[in-house]
């Protein structure tokens, strides 16, 4: 005899987001050394960048049904640009094996998922992308002033807060596109 009171679950839905809230969102995992020599991941730097016509998912060239439901989608099919590897070398440059994934966020439940990972504690670090003087002779550029990308970032509590302290990433960039990739890098959004 079934129990007429009995209450049903609540149904939970999703729902797509607009288009113009499609984002990729990249997590760069910081990997430093414990005491005993094992690689352990202390923080997470999160960023989100819009998705657009040449940012985006892109499609795999060989769909296997299969391995689409084991690993998808696929990191090697998201779009790693300069800007990516600049924010990824300058934290390289400090942690050599840190890492970076990638994740769509289409629909609400990718939001709510990403808002409650950002919860997590977190520390202030400085992120700066300055141009390669390298190869300039540097008395030509006597009184001449460069922009510079300097900015506050978070890192998010993997290990311990510690750990992820007074963290200052640098790395340089092409000197004869420094405009464009400066002005670029200062329309991301790190959360």
């Amino acid at each position: 005899m079934s129990n007429i009171n009995s209450k049903l679950p609540e149904r939970i839905t999703i729902k797509l987001l607009d288009k113009e809230d499609w984002k990729i969102v990249k997590e760069i995992s910081v990997v430093s050394t414990n005491q005993f020599g094992i690689e352990i991941t202390i923080g997470v730097i999160t960023y989100d960048r819009q998705i657009t016509n040449d940012y985006k998912l892109n499609d795999d060239p060989e769909p296997n049904q299969f391995k689409k439901l084991l690993d998808y989608p696929k990191q090697e099919l998201f779009t790693n640009d300069e800007l990516d590897e600049l924010i990824l070398n300058a934290v390289k440059s400090k942690f050599p094996k840190s890492f970076i994934r990638s994740h769509q966020v289409l629909w609400d439940s990718d939001k709510k998922r990403y808002d409650y990972l950002l919860k997590r504690p977190s520390e202030k670090a400085f992120l700066e992308i300055r141009p390669n003087f390298s190869s300039i002779d540097i008395y030509s550029l006597n009184g001449k002033t460069f922009p510079v990308f300097n900015k506050e970032i978070n890192i998010y509590q993997d290990f311990t807060l510690e750990s992820i302290k007074s963290h200052f990433f640098t790395a340089n960039c092409d000197f004869e596109k420094r405009e464009s990739l400066i002005t670029e890098l200062y329309k991301i959004v790190f959360k």
